[in-house]
C-alpha cells in the first residue's frame, strides 16, 4: 500500500518538495516531525510509509508552517 492509498498524501513527493522548496535537510525533516533520517530516506524512496495519523498530521502542520513564512 502506498502513502497516497493509506493517507491521502504522496510523501515520496512531499519530503523532496519540502526539501528543495525550503531548502531543508533530511534531519530538519526528521526532528521535525520526530523520526529518524533514516525514516524519512525510507518515505521519500517508497520503501516504507508512515503507520501513523500522528505523523502525517505532524507533516500537514510542518508544511503550514513553513509555507506562512
Amino acid at each position: 500500500m502506498t502513502a497516497k492509498a493509506k493517507w491521502g498524501v504522496d510523501i515520496q513527493r512531499e519530503i523532496p518538495d519540502l526539501m528543495r522548496k525550503y531548502k531543508l535537510s533530511r534531519e530538519d525533516i526528521a526532528s521535525r516531525l520526530g523520526v529518524s533520517m533514516m525514516t524519512i530516506y525510507r518515505w521519500e524512496h517508497g520503501k516504507t510509509i508512515p503507520q501513523s495519523r500522528l505523523t502525517m498530521r505532524e507533516l500537514e502542520k510542518l508544511k503550514r508552517e513553513l509555507e506562512k513564512k
